[in-house]
């Protein structure tokens, strides 16, 4: 028997509307939706085999997507071009693509670490001038 490969996507989801909330349910439909549109049956019946939402925060807007080794391709090339989901104005900004979920796990400690270290290396004015 074959192993089954797959790949990881982290991406981060941008909407100008700060109070937007996404399920992964909607991130799915959204783009197998796009998927089929673009690319048909062929598209849509190769990618939907292993496809999942692995992990969505809310609060940070980042989800990790799943997908088989050569259909992923269909995938990470429709990203850039979905505009809506659900009902939101939003898009996607492709962060990694690794092999493992474990990969993608650090990946995304380091990118928060990074996007936290400049607002926390930020002095604050303790000293009162006179």
């Amino acid at each position: 028997m074959v192993r089954v490969k797959y790949r990881y996507v982290v991406v981060r989801l941008d909407s100008p509307d700060p109070s937007s909330k996404f399920k992964d349910s909607a991130i799915a439909k959204t783009i197998l939706k796009n998927v089929e549109k673009y690319y048909g049956d062929l598209g849509i019946a190769s990618l939907e085999t292993g496809f999942a939402i692995k992990y969505y925060n809310p609060q940070t807007k980042i989800a990790v997507i799943q997908n088989r080794h050569k259909p992923h391709r269909y995938m990470s090339s429709i990203l850039p071009l979905i505009t809506v989901i659900g009902s939101y104005q939003a898009k996607f900004v492709t962060l990694y693509t690794g092999a493992t979920i474990v990969q993608c796990y650090k990946f995304i400690v380091r990118y928060h670490k990074q996007r936290l270290r400049p607002d926390v290396a930020k002095p604050k004015d303790t000293s009162s001038k006179k």
